[in-house]
C-alpha cells in the first residue's frame, strides 16, 4: 500500500485549530496564502503569542493537532 505524502498545508486544512482570513498582514514574509487567503493557527496557547505571524508549513509535527469533526450530513 502507497502512502501519500501530507502536506503542512493539508494537516492544517484539517486542524481544528485552523483559520483562514482575507486580512494579509504588512511586510509579508513567511506567510502561507491559499486562494487569496492567509492561513493561521489559532491555537489558544500560540495565538496570543504568534498571532498571524506563525506559518503553517511549522505545523508538520505540530504538538497540538487536533482533528475537526467530520462534516454531519443533512
Amino acid at each position: 500500500m502507497q502512502v501519500t505524502p501530507v502536506t503542512p498545508e493539508d494537516r492544517h486544512c484539517v486542524c481544528w485549530y485552523s483559520r483562514r482570513t482575507p486580512t494579509i498582514p504588512p511586510g509579508l514574509g513567511l506567510h502561507t496564502i491559499m486562494d487569496g487567503q492567509l492561513l493561521y493557527c489559532a491555537h489558544p496557547m500560540l495565538w496570543p503569542i504568534v498571532g498571524y505571524e506563525f506559518d503553517v508549513t511549522n505545523c508538520t509535527d505540530c504538538d497540538y493537532f487536533r482533528p475537526a469533526r467530520p462534516a454531519t450530513p443533512k
